[in-house]
């Protein structure tokens, strides 16, 4: 904070004014704003003084006491209240505080605005037992043995979704929409690297996936490796398994509707990322594009992954 303009100097200003000079004269020759040779002369007006007042000093928060009971609770009961909701809640109990005040006060009581959808399929009791059973399950195993593959798809009209512009202007971009390829990008995430990474031009199938296991994922396990997918219906091919069990490996679902429980999950959607902030418009400098973002990923990033989807070794 700056320091207020000494009793002299203010002294000098109200002799200008004194003197019969206008207060944008005043401010002019001393190089003051306007406004503080204007508050200066009320202030000596008011209170026949021109010393500044108090700056700074503490403000109680308006949030507080009863209110700030009422505003967790409404919180609690209800995660997805808005801000506007909220200050117009406190104005019917008489505090008239702004949308941005009531932000505030949440980070202060060290809430953020924020929101994992999972599958509702989840909370039914058979799926729970099979999720909580391999949860139980998961610290017990090294995640250097741990082998996980998935799919996702990229395509050739992929654009950012957001950008900046002057507020009440649109900002407008430009993306095929009549014609594009589709892609299907196959990966295999361990705890400190990314393997195997392979592109197939359209949608993944149970012939396809043996391919992908038999030509690319193979040559990267070890014996004692444990590869874990989802249950697509492609990944459950007999020949998938023998290749699997072949290479000294063993082959392991996930619970259905678990992809929390896959942490190359979270590598696909920084990889989407990637892919349209690059915008590329054919199958060739698609390809590419996946190979720069991958050589990207570092052995840390990896881990994070790893750990944040719970495997993490106790």
């Amino acid at each position: 904070m700056s320091k207020p303009y000494s009793i002299d100097f203010r002294e000098l200003a109200m002799a200008h004014l004194d003197a019969g000079e206008t207060t944008r004269e005043v401010a002019a020759s001393l190089r003051v704003a306007v406004s503080s040779i204007v508050k200066w002369a009320a202030r000596k007006r008011l209170s026949g003084s021109i010393a500044p007042g108090k700056m700074g000093g503490h403000r109680p928060h308006l949030i507080s006491g009863d209110h700030r009971l009422f505003v967790l609770g409404e919180v609690d009961r209800d995660a997805n209240v808005t801000l506007h909701r909220l200050s117009a809640a406190l104005a019917e109990r008489g505090l008239h505080v702004h949308p941005a005040s009531v932000g505030r006060f949440l980070h202060r009581e060290g809430k953020s605005f924020k929101k994992t959808v999972l599958p509702a399929e989840q909370l039914r009791p058979k799926l729970k037992r099979r999720r909580d059973q391999w949860i139980r399950y998961q610290a017990r195993i090294d995640p250097a043995r741990l082998v996980f593959i998935d799919e996702t798809w990229v395509k050739t009209n992929m654009s950012p979704l957001r950008g900046w512009s002057t507020r009440g202007e649109r900002l407008v971009a430009h993306t095929p929409y009549g014609h594009w390829k589709t892609m299907t990008f196959i990966a295999a995430l361990r705890h400190d690297r990314v393997e195997a990474p392979w592109v197939l031009n359209g949608p993944i199938n149970g012939e396809a996936f043996r391919v992908y296991v038999e030509t690319q994922l193979v040559k990267t396990l070890k014996p004692g490796d444990i590869v874990v997918l989802d249950n697509l219906g492609s990944h459950k091919g007999a020949m998938v398994r023998n290749i699997v069990r072949a290479a000294g490996a063993r082959l392991f679902f996930l619970p259905p509707y678990s992809p929390d429980l896959n942490p190359i999950e979270q590598l696909f959607a920084k990889l989407k990322h990637w892919m349209r902030r690059a915008a590329q418009r054919s199958l060739e400098t698609v390809h590419n594009a996946i190979a720069n973002g991958l050589n990207a990923v570092t052995p840390k990033e990896c881990r994070n992954y790893v750990e944040n989807a719970g495997y993490k070794s106790t």
